[in-house]
């Protein structure tokens, strides 16, 4: 078993995609498993089988969910309570950590929050939300090159949904690209974090993606690795049938 742990981010209202009082999206059904089991069954093809989870908005739903006998049952969980150990993980199950990380926490907080769940001195994040059949293991190999003294950032290359002119001066088209590749990709998440570097910010209002990242990138410590398999963020339930669509395999 890899000794990275995995934090997957579900603390959020999601509120685009169903009431406050709904179950949230990373529960729903996207063809043969829901969307969380998915995401969980593809790092676990890389031996990746400890997930923490710091609970926020509709954490009832999780909790609910995750202690059913049905649900242990059917998908081989190993729900770990009172404190972390680890003695505690099974090699052959899907070992699950979850915490009350607050309402309103942000996800930054959240992620420093999870390392009191786990003896590692390195955590792989992940939104729960987002689909991508993101190679893990090169992920990694890529993370222990910089001999863990940097941060990893996942990023991918999103086609545009629309044809895109090429216009002279005098407003003559010269070229008509049909949904071309954006310039520059997206950030995906799939992050793989030192603690060291975590816990060097104390400031618990920094935002991940505005506030965090940026300040890795100004010290360059961030690096990043391209993925170019298959990519799907579920905001809204429009996306996540345009997924079932893509992903009948899964």
């Amino acid at each position: 078993m890899n000794s990275i742990s995995t934090v997957i981010l579900v603390g959020g209202v999601g509120s685009r995609f169903s009431a406050i009082n709904e179950p949230p999206k990373q529960l729903s059904k996207l063809n043969k498993n829901i969307i969380l089991i998915n995401i969980m069954n593809n790092f676990k093809r890389f031996g990746l089988n400890h997930f923490i989870f710091p609970l926020g908005s509709k954490k009832s739903f999780f909790i609910k969910f995750f202690n059913d006998q049905k649900n242990i049952k059917k998908y081989n969980f190993n729900i770990i309570k009172d404190g972390f150990k680890n003695y505690k993980l099974q090699p052959n199950k899907i070992n699950i950590s979850y915490f009350d990380a607050g309402e309103n926490t942000k996800k930054f907080v959240r992620i420093k929050k999870s390392f009191n769940y786990t003896d590692n001195s390195d955590m792989l994040v992940t939104y729960g939300d987002d689909l991508a059949n993101v190679n893990l293991k090169n992920l990694i190999k890529k993370y222990n090159l910089t001999n863990k003294k940097k941060a990893i950032v996942t990023t991918y290359k999103k086609r545009s949904q629309y044809g895109h002119l090429i216009v002279n001066k005098s407003g003559d088209v010269k070229k008509f690209i049909e949904k071309p590749l954006h310039e520059h990709p997206i950030n995906i998440g799939f992050y793989l974090f030192p603690k060291k570097i975590l816990m060097s910010y104390n400031k618990n209002n920094l935002e991940l993606e505005s506030h965090f990242l940026p300040k890795l990138t100004k010290l360059n410590l961030l690096k990043s690795y391209e993925h170019k398999g298959y990519f799907y963020s579920i905001n809204d339930k429009k996306e996540l049938m345009n997924a079932k669509i893509k992903l009948k395999h899964i």
